[in-house]
């Protein structure tokens, strides 16, 4: 269990990132991502746009703006 341990110290010191705002992601990574998921779920209960605060459609997350948005989107990934 401590060879455990120590293996873990070190493989966080060996680890190098190109830049300080990938290493800020990476180590936070788990935090950000709950933070992430439920704020989309407040704004969802709320009935508004996750992506804006303008009210959403009716049985969507997205306002009209962002649905037509998200429609140019899901054409042009379907495309490739």
């Amino acid at each position: 269990m401590l060879k455990r341990l120590l293996n873990k110290l070190k493989k966080k010191k060996e680890e190098k990132y190109p830049n300080r705002f990938l290493k800020f992601y990476h180590q936070n990574k788990k935090r950000l991502n709950n933070e992430r998921r439920s704020s989309y779920s407040e704004k969802k209960e709320q009935g508004l746009c996750v992506r804006c605060k303008k009210k959403a459609l009716a049985g969507l997350v997205f306002c009209s703006y962002h649905k037509q948005k998200q429609k140019v989107y899901n054409k042009e990934a379907r495309e490739k």
